[in-house]
């Protein structure tokens, strides 16, 4: 699809990757989020960096409802939450607390288990997946909804809450606007607007990419090509560097023809 390409993103800007439909933007995306491999060269990612990747049509948990979806998205305080429950299990335990040795071990796992649950927002956990549901344009009412009966733009917005909840330092977007109404493409505006890490996004709409962008990533032919600016300044240096490339060929092509006319001359001389 492409080969030699050389892209540095920085997690203080939001990219807009533009390009003609089959120019391999979701490929490029998916290799960023660790979802592909390539099959030269190599993707360098900053050392701890997170990586979250919104598809054209998100993934979310089957056989489960709205709630459930969204709440699942933070599996590393899902998986906390499981070694407490293990812990409390065995501190009721008489072969553990009736062992000096075995109840000091579990009480220390414990604690180190409830200072890493703190860290990571669990007490205020179930709030904040309410409110970002609630913000996104859900009632209360559509939480028990089965993801199966969700529109094509709530299961965007259900994707787009999954990731805002784990805040990854670097959000991967592509086409989140599809399927979304005025209002859910204002909330998504300003989501990207307020988001402390770096945004990759993948979309048709100029007007939303005139908003949110610091720069202009173009996927085209295998090669990438950054402008900086928005939306409209990449288009109108696109535009002005066609003008040029018209010129120079036009030019070219002027020049080839006073070349054939000067050897007919000089034939017929």
């Amino acid at each position: 699809i492409f080969e030699d390409l050389s892209w540095e993103i920085h997690d203080d800007r939001c990219v807009g990757l533009v390009g003609p439909n089959g120019a391999g933007k979701s490929t490029l995306l998916r290799l960023l989020a660790g979802e592909l491999a390539p099959t030269g060269g190599s993707v360098v990612r900053r050392k701890g960096l997170t990586a979250g990747y919104l598809a054209q049509e998100p993934v979310l948990p089957q056989d489960s409802t709205l709630w459930q979806a969204v709440f699942s998205a933070n599996e590393a305080l899902l998986q906390i939450e499981a070694e407490l429950a293990e812990v409390e299990h065995a501190l009721a335990d008489p072969a553990v607390y009736t062992n000096e040795k075995a109840l000091t071990r579990a009480v220390e796992k414990q604690e180190r288990l409830l200072e890493r649950y703190e860290q990571l927002g669990g007490a205020s956990y179930e709030g904040r997946v309410r409110s970002t549901l609630l913000e996104m344009g859900f009632s209360e009412d559509d939480f028990m909804l089965p993801v199966e009966v969700l529109s094509g733009g709530q299961r965007k917005l259900a994707g787009l809450a999954r990731l805002l909840l784990v805040q990854p330092d670097l959000l991967l977007l592509d086409e989140p606007d599809n399927h979304l109404d005025l209002q859910g493409k204002a909330m998504l505006e300003q989501m990207i607007q307020n988001y402390p890490g770096g945004v990759v996004i993948v979309s048709h709409d100029r007007f939303l990419l005139d908003l949110v962008v610091d720069e202009i990533a173009e996927l085209e032919d295998g090669r990438l090509t950054v402008f900086p600016g928005s939306y409209s300044e990449y288009a109108f240096e696109k535009q002005l560097r066609l003008m040029r490339q018209q010129q120079m060929f036009q030019a070219q092509q002027k020049e080839i023809k006073r070349l054939e006319q000067a050897a007919k001359r000089l034939l017929l001389w």
